[in-house]
C-alpha cells in the first residue's frame, strides 16, 4: 500500500450498551480495512477465550506490587461501573472484535501491554500518595471542588466525544498526575503512534478507544501528520495484527 489511509476514531464508554451499539454501527457503516481496539495481545487473547481472570490470579504473571495495583484499579473500575448501572461483563472492545469477525476484518491491537502499565503505576505510587492527594484536594477550594463533581452529572450514554469527559481527565491529572501520566498520557501517545503507522501503510481504520483518550489521541495524530520528523521517529513502531474468531459463537451482547 502506498496511499495514505484514514483513521475514524470511535470514543466510547467501555461498559455502555449505547456505546456498544455505536461501535457496531460505525464499523459496519465505515467498512474499514482494519478494526483497531484499545487492547494489547494479552487482553485480546483473554477476550477471545472469554477468560474472566480474577485480579488475584495476576500474581502469577506480575510482580506482587504490580499485581496489587492492578487488583485495586480493577476493583475501583467495577464498583464505578455498577454504580452507573452498567454491566462490567460486557464491553465495547468485545463488540468491536465481534463486528470485525462478522465482516472478516483483522484487528489491530494498539494499546500498551497491561503488564507494563500496571508495573509503571505501582512504581510511581507509594506511601506519600495519599497525603499528596489529600493536600491537592484541600488546595482546590470549595468552589472548584464542587465544579469538579458537577462534571460527573452527565449521563454516560450521552458521552459523544473526548470533550464530554475532559473535565474528569483534568480532575485526575490535578489530583493524581503520576497516575494520569501513565494511564492517560503515555497510552494516548502509544495508541496514536500505532494508528499513525497503520495510516502511513495505507489502511483505513476504525479505532475504538475510551472517550478519555479521544482528545489526546486525536491531537497526537494531528501532530504526527504535520511533523514529518516526528512521524519518522515512529516508523519502526510495530502494531500487532490478529485475526478474531471467524465463527462468532459467543453469547450475544445485550444491547437493550
Amino acid at each position: 500500500m502506498t496511499a495514505t489511509g484514514t483513521i475514524t476514531l470511535v470514543p466510547s464508554v467501555h461498559f455502555s450498551a449505547v456505546h456498544r451499539r455505536r461501535v457496531r454501527e460505525t464499523i459496519r457503516e465505515t467498512d474499514p480495512d482494519l478494526v483497531a481496539v484499545e487492547l494489547d495481545e494479552t487482553r485480546f487473547d483473554r477476550l477471545e477465550q472469554r477468560d474472566r481472570q480474577e485480579p488475584a490470579e495476576l500474581a502469577h504473571e506480575l510482580p506482587p506490587p504490580a499485581a496489587a495495583a492492578y487488583a485495586t484499579l480493577r476493583a475501583i473500575q467495577r464498583t464505578v461501573v455498577r454504580l452507573y448501572g452498567l454491566d462490567p461483563e460486557q464491553t465495547d472492545m468485545e463488540a468491536a472484535v465481534e463486528t470485525a469477525a462478522e465482516l472478516d476484518r483483522d484487528v489491530a491491537l494498539i494499546d500498551e501491554p497491561i503488564a507494563e502499565t500496571v508495573t509503571e503505576i505501582s512504581d510511581r505510587l507509594g506511601f506519600e500518595t495519599l497525603p499528596k492527594l489529600l493536600f491537592r484536594t484541600w488546595a482546590m477550594g470549595p468552589e472548584e471542588y464542587a465544579n469538579q463533581f458537577d462534571m460527573l452529572s452527565l449521563p454516560l450514554q450521552d458521552v459523544r466525544d473526548g470533550d464530554d469527559v475532559q473535565p474528569a481527565i483534568d480532575h485526575l491529572r490535578h489530583l493524581l498526575p503520576e497516575v494520569a501520566e501513565v494511564l492517560i498520557d503515555r497510552r494516548d501517545r502509544a495508541m496514536a503512534e500505532r494508528l499513525h503507522v497503520l495510516r502511513r501503510e495505507g489502511h483505513d481504520v476504525v479505532a475504538v478507544i475510551g472517550a478519555g483518550h479521544h482528545n489526546g489521541v486525536e491531537r497526537i495524530l494531528s501532530d504526527l501528520e504535520t511533523d514529518a520528523a516526528g512521524a519518522d521517529d515512529v516508523s519502526a513502531t510495530t502494531v500487532p495484527i490478529r485475526a478474531p474468531a471467524r465463527s462468532v459463537t459467543r453469547i450475544p451482547i445485550r444491547e437493550h
